[in-house]
């Protein structure tokens, strides 16, 4: 690769062991109780058995009032499986939708490429990658992923130039490490007559099991991104990972570009919250754009629209021959090829 690349992987789950309970040693065996001794003590455990049931059935009752009242007030029990796992991500205001579907051509002209390096592998030689006739470009990441996060931010920039977003969500990376406010792509739909977007979230933000790749889509991520922790020759690195994006088998990446490090720290624990992202993106040279170099996005959107221009034709020319994204172009046209 050109430039650094930070992935994060995609364990692989070991199969539970089949081993039964541990056994504990060392215990004698009680000496046997004789037959009133024996009486006595059935009787005994009768009563207590009776306890122990009207006990049980107390607890239920106490649990069950619980919940009616929890029910009465609108109090909320912990979510392990909704909103803040990422399994159910609540809509992106529509301000930072709008805010990012309109940063200004004048500022992706005047940040060009900024001296950074291509972060895609170009091939060739490939099947070319389509969908009802247009080039497509396919996303693999996962809700905790860090790095992924900050895919999003200059993956949505980018094609919302070349077509319209309907229902993305608002998510942020896994607790692990400072959560970097981003979108989800779970459940939301992309039309534009220039190119074809699939997105996949593989695991929630407790890295739990989400969407499973439909099986031509796993083949692309192992022939481009490899298996498990073993790369392939087109993303190279040391390991196959996550965020991986293919621009119609021409373009392909696998994790975030080295220039995207500065935009981590002021970013990790919610920034300036997505909406001062969306608007800093806008205007880089704005203070706070400055502040979490906001550029570094516009740069990594400049190449994704050069990629997608390169598959497509250079349509729309409105956006292909602006000066920003034919800057990216050419970089891009310098590369290597890897067949």
């Amino acid at each position: 690769m050109a430039s650094r690349k930070r992935r994060s992987r995609r364990p692989v789950r070991p199969q539970q062991s089949g081993a039964g309970p541990r056994r504990l040693g060392g215990q004698t065996a009680p000496a046997p109780r004789s037959a009133s001794a024996n009486r006595r003590y059935q009787r005994s455990h009768r009563q207590g058995s009776s306890r122990t049931s009207w006990l049980v059935v107390g607890v239920v009752l106490v649990i069950v009032a619980v919940l009616v009242i929890v029910k009465l007030t609108g109090s909320k029990s912990p979510d392990t499986g909704g909103a803040s796992s990422g399994r159910n991500p609540p809509p992106v205001a529509a301000s930072v939708v709008a805010a990012l579907a309109n940063v200004p051509v004048a500022t992706y002209n005047a940040v060009g490429t900024g001296s950074e390096a291509d972060p895609f592998v170009e091939t060739k030689n490939q099947a070319s990658l389509t969908e009802h006739g247009l080039p497509r470009v396919v996303y693999i990441g996962a809700e905790y992923c860090p790095y992924c996060a900050l895919m999003r931010w200059s993956l949505v920039a980018a094609l919302d130039r070349f077509g319209t977003f309907q229902g993305l969500k608002q998510s942020s990376s896994s607790y692990d490490v400072a959560p970097i406010p981003t979108f989800s792509f779970l459940g939301s739909t992309y039309t534009s007559k220039y190119v074809s977007f699939s997105a996949y979230e593989t695991a929630d933000r407790n890295d739990a099991s989400l969407q499973v790749l439909p099986k031509d889509v796993n083949k692309l991520y192992t022939t481009y991104d490899g298996s498990g922790l073993t790369p392939t020759k087109f993303t190279g690195g040391s390991e196959a990972g996550i965020p991986f994006l293919d621009v119609a088998n021409e373009d392909v990446s696998s994790g975030d570009p080295a220039f995207l490090d500065p935009t981590v720290d002021p970013l990790a624990g919610g920034g300036q919250g997505m909406l001062g992202i969306a608007q800093a993106i806008a205007d880089p040279s704005s203070t706070v754009g400055q502040a979490i170099d906001a550029k570094a996005f516009v740069i990594q959107a400049n190449y994704i629209t050069a990629a997608i221009c390169r598959a497509n034709g250079g349509r729309p020319a409105g956006i292909c021959a602006t000066p920003g994204v034919e800057a990216a172009a050419k970089v891009i046209a310098a590369a290597k090829k890897i067949s």
